[in-house]
């Protein structure tokens, strides 16, 4: 499949619309057609002018592109000035300037669906603009604009200010007064619009990979479905949660019926809003013949339901229901729902299958509110604040309900996040996660849930593979239709060193989670270690359409410094990825980069600027003093190098009395002693941590613990024995490991030795 050619800029995007142009125009396609040429005639060279580009024509809607704020602005003044007193060609003008993707054959990104929402604000005849493009003009005496407060735009999470341009007498819209802002907004003086492709983009560039497949519709299974986001007809949080978590269940009842395919909510929710595409769209998009459409509105505890079948190949209605009732009735509706669509998709059910969709997971519906949140958040995390939030919701759903399953199923996973992720990698945390599966186990061993919390037990935590599976293939079983299932099998295979199993997994979870950044990312992670670096950089640039999160191209940085082995390549990109999302992001890659570069003050630099001491990472623990240490080595500053290491051996000290079997920190113990000429210490140090994490225990992330081994050897002089290590290491997957093995001058007297030459290959 071959991905799109694209760039990726910052500009101001303006976004017009003619105002009521389907009433005007309805069944007078003549007057349509003249209307949208006499608009072409008059924008065009005014557009021109002021050095824009014409980018795409929607319908009567105009998107076009500028270098500047002010350009784009004063340009939008021109045309409504130009097309003011044209009977019938009034338009409403959006501003804003932010991150655009451009491809071969269109324009994406949240520039543009930021512009185009900020349009629908706009007056008749008037121009709004987002506080970004406001502040660019705020110095231009010429250019006026007043607030209209915080509009809540569909899809866009961020609240951000709108001002209407008032130079030259232009109107100014209705006032959406003020809202309080986020609390992390709200303790800064001002904040900026994050850089992020949000739905269109994402929802855009999987189409784009998609069409270039040349779908037949009709050849799609018919037994297929995805259900779309329901829209929440009831305004708060509590409503629009209940609206995107029956979404959620409906789907994983769905997914519990083995003669369907169910596309995962990850891939539809890309689908929430306003610019839904239309169902042919969607079917092509997400390879399903029968989309699942539906609305909720919610009053304390009267609900409303409205769900309709449609064949999506030919847009046609099939079936459509509703449910009046209590919010306490709903597991009638999910199983009511479930079953008719099995009918008319003509999926028999099993007896079993029967039992599992009309399974009730609690009678507190309090507590099952909090768990559709869970639900929405994801129940598997490794980052600390998404830890930190769903433990709290989860334990506070035991309060309510200490029968739940799913809730210990989820604090679980909890404990075995923070411990495979590294922020508490101890016995304790491990001894938590046992004790909740275990409850979890006792209370429902019927549910899903309970054996993917007991497969990340065997997999996170003890890394008994095997185990992990078994579990895994007894979730997915009762519930064949759920990507996870197959996604997790994929985790453990490639733990295992089973890198084609894992492959092939990987692209059966994408065939259910076909928008998923997620699966992209780990296949991304699995061609770098596997060494193929040009497939893992193409992967990546899909995920990052999809979702522009620094790990992604954190990966890429990696992957490009590994096939290259050159670091000016990497970090040509580090720079262009710390302008879109942040230096901060990756500051231990500027270090690393920098110091093999002996570019050793920016390599310094970058040490004083990351926040987090010691360095925390799944399988790195550094303190900034080593990181410091190493880049006074370079330098030949003895007396620096000493003292540093001594400051970052007591902070390691420290940390290995609270917690003695992470291999980690005993590894760069045993480096630092090895740095400093205690050989003693420094071998027993490495060795512990080598048996602690032998390489039998991970395939893929044991081998830097190994790589360091080699190293101590190194520091201390003993050549063979590294050469030893490497030659265990030959046939491992170590491409993680490949772009500093190939840089890194330690490594100089074993760089011409067949182990290390096959190593880096």
């Amino acid at each position: 499949m071959n991905t799109p050619q694209h760039t990726r800029r910052l500009a101001a995007i303006v976004f017009t619309d003619i105002v009521g142009f389907s009433n005007l125009t309805e069944g007078d396609e003549v007057k349509a057609l003249d209307l949208l040429a006499m608009q072409k005639q008059i924008l065009q060279p005014i557009v021109q002018d002021f050095g824009g580009q014409w980018l795409k024509e929607m319908g009567d809607g105009l998107l076009l592109s500028f270098p500047s704020s002010h350009d784009a602005v004063r340009c939008a003044i021109q045309i409504q000035k130009a097309v003011l007193g044209i009977a019938d060609l009034v338009l409403r003008i959006g501003v804003h300037q932010g991150d655009v993707v451009q491809t071969e054959t269109d324009v994406l990104g949240s520039g543009v669906n930021i512009a185009s929402r900020i349009e629908t604000v706009a007056p008749p005849g008037g121009i709004a603009v987002s506080d970004k493009v406001q502040r660019d003009i705020a110095q231009n005496p010429d250019l006026t604009t007043q607030s209209i407060g915080f509009p809540k735009f569909k899809g866009i999470d961020d609240a951000f200010e709108v001002y209407c341009v008032t130079s030259a007498g232009l109107p100014v819209g209705t006032s959406h007064g003020k809202v309080v802002l986020p609390e992390r907004f709200a303790k800064r003086k001002s904040f900026k619009f994050p850089f992020v492709l949000l739905v269109v983009l994402a929802s855009a560039a999987v189409f784009l990979f998609l069409s270039s497949r040349g779908i037949d519709l009709s050849a799609i299974p018919s037994k297929s479905i995805a259900v779309l986001p329901f829209d929440n007809f009831a305004k708060g949080e509590v409503e629009e949660n209940f609206a995107d978590g029956l979404t959620e269940v409906i789907t994983a009842t769905l997914s519990k019926i083995s003669e369907l395919k169910v596309i995962s909510r990850t891939s539809v929710m890309r689908y929430k809003g306003d610019n839904r595409p239309t169902s042919p769209e969607i079917a092509a998009r997400l390879n399903v013949a029968h989309v699942l459409e539906g609305s909720v509105q919610r009053a304390g505890e009267q609900v409303r339901i409205v769900v309709q079948l449609i064949d999506a190949r030919e847009d046609r209605h099939l079936w459509s229901e509703t449910f009046d009732g209590k919010f306490s009735e709903v597991f009638g509706v999910q199983t009511r729902v479930a079953t008719n669509v099995a009918d008319y998709l003509e999926a028999s059910l099993t007896q079993q299958e029967q039992a599992r969709i009309a399974r009730k997971p609690t009678h507190n519906m309090k507590a099952y509110e909090h768990y559709l949140v869970l639900l929405q958040r994801g129940i598997v995390q490794i980052a600390k604040r998404e830890l930190d939030t769903n433990l709290v919701l989860a334990e506070k759903i035991v309060q309510l309900d200490e029968q739940f399953a799913e809730a210990h199923a989820i604090i679980a996973l909890c404990h075995l996040g923070y411990y495979w992720s590294g922020i508490e990698r101890t016995e304790a945390r491990l001894t938590l996660a046992r004790e909740s599966v275990a409850k979890a186990v006792g209370l429902a061993p019927e549910a899903p849930l309970v054996h993917t919390a007991k497969g990340y037990l065997h997999y996170w935590g003890l890394s008994e593979f095997d185990k992990a599976l078994e579990e895994f293939t007894l979730a997915r079983k009762m519930e064949p239709g759920a990507s996870q299932h197959i996604e997790d099998m994929a985790w453990v295979q490639r733990a295992k060193g089973n890198l084609p199993l894992a492959f092939s997994s990987m692209s059966k979870a994408l065939e259910l989670n076909p928008q998923s950044d997620l699966i992209l990312r780990e296949m991304a992670f699995t061609h770098i270690v596997a060494k193929n670096y040009d497939q893992a950089i193409e992967i990546l640039d899909r995920a990052i359409l999809l979702n522009d999160s620094a790990d992604y191209y954190g990966l890429k940085i990696d992957a490009i410094w590994a096939r290259d082995g050159d670091p000016e390549s990497a970090i040509t990109f580090l720079k262009e990825a710390q302008r879109i999302v942040g230096r901060d992001k990756f500051l231990i890659h500027e270090h690393r980069l920098e110091l093999a570069r002996g570019n050793h003050e920016a390599s310094l630099e970058a040490v004083e600027l990351i926040r987090q001491d010691p360095y925390l990472s799944q399988n790195r623990v550094i303190p900034k003093a080593l990181a410091r240490a190493f880049v006074f080595e370079r330098m030949g500053e003895a007396e620096k190098m000493k003292t540093e290491l001594e400051s970052g051996l007591e902070i390691l000290k420290s940390m290995a009395e609270k917690n003695p079997i992470d291999p980690r920190v005993q590894m760069n113990m045993g480096l630092i002693y090895a740095m400093l000429g205690d050989s003693e210490q420094a071998l027993m140090r490495g060795r512990q941590a080598t048996a602690l994490y032998p390489l039998i225990k991970n395939a893929v992330n044991s081998q830097r613990i190994h790589i360091q081994m080699g190293l101590i050897y190194l520091k201390l002089g003993q050549v063979e024995k590294c050469i030893e290590v490497l030659q265990t290491l030959k046939d491992k997957p170590l491409g993680m490991e490949v772009g500093e093995l190939k840089t890194d001058i330690d490594w100089d007297p074993v760089r011409e030795h067949g182990a290390f030459e096959f190593i880096v290959r």
